[in-house]
């Protein structure tokens, strides 16, 4: 079997991807949330025995910053370190695409459905207004809204049934299989795509 270890929020992606990419049953991977890229050492049983029983182990991680620093070449490294100190077996990918920095609602930006590009344009121009109100001293009188923000609001703004809306309402179903909101052929996938499917191959 296929474990991967995610970080939380891209299990869904994951999923759907795998399932658009393989005709193989869905019984071959195993998707599990982490939590977070300091918690390996909470789930090194999972990581061992799946080795144990001839399973290979993906770690698909953000390469982007938080208050200890980060970037692609940092958080590999973190990585890579941890998973020797913790003897564990596994192959890495860090979003957006295994050498620039960055996360998943980066990955998620370059594969919108391109009718719809327009709104992530239209999300930049209030990021720029909301940043541009400053406090008497300089600072930032707002927080501007994060990735994750322009993302929900993308989905958001799309006309969907009401099947659609009351998924995305009540599930946090942003539909990552329907080509209506996303481009699972675009270009900017193929780094991806040839790490899951080698994977796959291999297994």
């Amino acid at each position: 079997m296929i474990r991967i270890f995610v970080e939380g929020r891209d299990k869904q992606f994951l999923e759907k991807y795998l399932r658009f990419l393989s005709e193989k049953d869905e019984g071959a991977w195993e998707i599990i949330s982490a939590g977070g890229y300091t918690k390996l050492h909470l789930l090194d049983q999972q990581f061992k025995e799946n080795s144990e029983r001839g399973g290979k182990n993906l770690v698909v991680f953000d390469a982007d910053s938080d208050e200890n620093g980060g970037g692609y070449a940092v958080r590999m490294k973190y990585l890579l370190d941890k998973l020797e100190e913790l003897s564990l077996s596994a192959d890495l990918f860090l979003f957006p695409n295994n050498k620039d920095d960055g996360d998943f609602e980066l990955l998620l930006e370059h594969i919108v459905n391109e009718e719809h590009a327009c709104l992530l344009e239209c999300f930049e121009g209030y990021e720029m207004c909301v940043s541009g109100h400053k406090e008497e001293n300089g600072d930032s009188k707002y927080i501007t809204p994060n990735r994750k923000s322009k993302i929900y609001a993308y989905l958001e703004s799309i006309k969907k049934t009401r099947k659609e809306a009351e998924a995305f309402k009540n599930k946090q179903d942003f539909f990552f299989d329907k080509p209506k909101y996303w481009n699972l052929e675009a270009d900017y996938l193929k780094p991806l795509k040839e790490f899951l499917l080698l994977a796959l191959k291999e297994k």
